[in-house]
């Protein structure tokens, strides 16, 4: 499956691939891992307990299911997303722009790790500080850390048709608004638009300059930054009956046909609050394990692998019947 992504202004030492308009062909179980990877607003207070945990997933994924369908190699809205009332169509379209930033930061920014700035509101209310931003159009979405341990910061939108001209200029000032991440400024602050226009999905993303010298600065370190981001999935893997499969520790949602896993050194970092050296995993678009023979795989930068069956693939292609 393929998608057009537009870009602007992004430093040309990342080359072509983000000048203008390209193509980005990528497997259901790539989309799916960024779905399910994709560090989600308000879900770290209440996936504490491992059974909630995988209501996420498997939300995140029937998401992706549900409202996408292929048309030759595009993808399309699917019937049932036409379906939707207008605020159900926002909240999805809402949920597919954060899913597609992350794939597209993934693969052509080196940012293995995006997670939703909201995450932080815990953070703060246990050391006492202010969350600044009072409302969610002067924030940023999202925070990312790419393989060089840089800082970005990303603003994500998505609409069920085409979007107004002044939609990513708005974007583009919300990244802005914050200052600093740990102590330093970030290398990239893109503004991104998910959209259907003439009904394919498609991306349109800048990276705008500029920050506003007097806005919010964001306290965190590289270790809280990874935790945060890799416990809904630890969350499962140490409440469930799981395998080490060639270096990961794995689960199996065995009614659906669906397995998610974790590097193992990652989970034992993890586990002992040592997460400040995990580094960039070796992406394996596709891979195919012996213990699982009807499911294909994709394993992220981020240690993190997904696993589909054959039924997860054949919805998105039958979307539309």
């Amino acid at each position: 499956m393929e998608i057009t992504y537009n870009s602007q202004n992004f430093p040309r030492h990342y080359g072509p691939s983000l000048r203008g308009s390209n193509r980005i062909t990528f497997s259901p179980q790539e989309l799916f891992w960024s779905a399910i990877t994709v560090g989600r607003a308000n879900v770290i207070d209440v996936i504490s307990n491992g059974i909630y945990s995988e209501y996420e997933i498997l939300y995140r994924s029937s998401i992706v299911a549900a409202n996408i369908a292929q048309n030759g190699n595009n993808l399309i809205k699917s019937s049932a997303y036409q379906s939707l009332n207008p605020s159900e169509k926002s909240a999805v379209s809402y949920f597919l722009g954060l899913t597609f930033c992350k794939l597209l930061s993934h693969r052509l920014l080196n940012v293995p790790w995006l997670l939703h700035i909201d995450v932080y509101r815990s953070h703060f209310r246990a050391t006492g500080q202010a969350f600044r931003f009072g409302s969610s159009r002067l924030r940023p979405d999202m925070i990312g850390l790419d393989n060089r341990r840089r800082w970005v910061v990303m603003e994500s939108k998505g609409r069920t048709n085409t979007f107004a001209p002044n939609l990513l200029a708005h974007g583009k000032s919300q990244t802005r608004n914050l200052r600093q991440i740990g102590g330093s400024y970030p290398n990239l602050r893109v503004a991104a638009v998910t959209h259907f226009t003439n009904n394919f999905l498609t991306v349109d993303w800048e990276d705008p300059e500029g920050v506003n010298e007097e806005n919010f600065d964001l306290e965190t370190s590289l270790g809280d930054y990874l935790f945060y981001y890799y416990k809904l999935i630890v969350n499962i893997l140490s409440n469930n009956e799981t395998r080490r499969v060639s270096g990961y520790t794995v689960y199996t949602f065995q009614n659906v046909n669906l397995t998610i896993g974790l590097e193992t050194s990652i989970f034992n970092a993890y586990r002992n609050r040592s997460l400040e050296n995990v580094q960039r995993q070796q992406i394996v678009p596709s891979v195919k394990f012996q213990e699982f023979p009807e499911q294909d795989f994709y394993a992220g930068a981020d240690g993190i692998i997904v696993g589909l069956g054959q039924n997860w693939r054949d919805l998105i292609r039958t979307n539309e019947k």
